[in-house]
């Protein structure tokens, strides 16, 4: 019986590396060499944060599941983040540079 790969942890790396590999040739089109730069920090950064995360799904216990109220929750919340970084990103991408308050500092 073969597994589905959209099912798994591997489907999901995958999907997230062709993710980041079509904003980060976006970006290479669009944004002047600073919005480049400060897209790649971001993007080694969330790369980071899933390699440690990926390290502690191999040595941690998988934590207790969530009651259904939690996952509602969550769920809300997961995609209230996701919305608002989509909204930064495609801000980012459609003015080809980073807002006045990044750019300075």
């Amino acid at each position: 019986m073969r597994t589905r790969l959209r099912d798994t942890y591997l489907g999901y790396a995958i999907g997230c590396a062709c993710t980041w590999g079509v904003l980060l040739v976006l970006a290479n089109r669009r944004l002047d060499p600073d919005g480049r730069k400060t897209l790649r920090l971001v993007c080694s950064g969330w790369w980071i944060g899933w390699t440690s995360a990926t390290v502690a799904r191999v040595g941690y216990p998988p934590p207790k599941p969530l009651t259904p109220e939690a996952k509602q929750r969550l769920a809300i919340v997961s995609l209230a983040a996701v919305a608002l970084g989509l909204v930064g990103v495609i801000r980012l991408l459609a003015t080809g540079k980073l807002p006045a308050s990044i750019a300075n500092d």
